[in-house]
């Protein structure tokens, strides 16, 4: 999960380099984004599980 989380705080730092209000916003943004895409993938991955495939 945490190389998710590093991912995306690396990808809102570049994009915050060129876009306003700058790093911060998007670095914060970057670490949600990682953050939700690791929650989505648990709960995909676990009603695979569930269904049996």
């Amino acid at each position: 999960m945490w190389w998710k989380l590093a991912a995306g705080a690396a990808a809102g730092l570049v994009v915050g380099h060129f876009v306003v209000p700058g790093y911060w916003l998007w670095l914060v943004v970057g670490v949600v984004a990682g953050y939700l895409a690791e929650t989505f993938n648990r709960r995909r991955k676990g009603r695979t599980v569930a269904a049996g495939h």
